[in-house]
């Protein structure tokens, strides 16, 4: 099986199609989780959109208030 850093990068980076052009991870910096616990947040996300069990926000600050 492939790991999940595998599998998030080719989520992000498929070779055709569309790629993730602008990206950040808040919280990596400072040593909080290890890159393979970020790729399997990655790939879990990734599958919730896919499913539908998600919800788009428009406004991140919107909703922190």
């Amino acid at each position: 099986m492939t790991n999940f850093i595998d599998r998030a990068a080719d989520l992000l980076f498929p070779a055709e199609g569309r790629q993730t052009l602008n990206i950040k991870f808040f919280g990596a910096a400072e040593g909080h989780m290890s890159a393979e616990d970020m790729a399997e947040q990655i790939v879990r996300a990734e599958a919730q959109i896919r499913e539908g069990n998600s919800t788009l926000v428009d406004d991140v600050d919107a909703d922190l208030t």
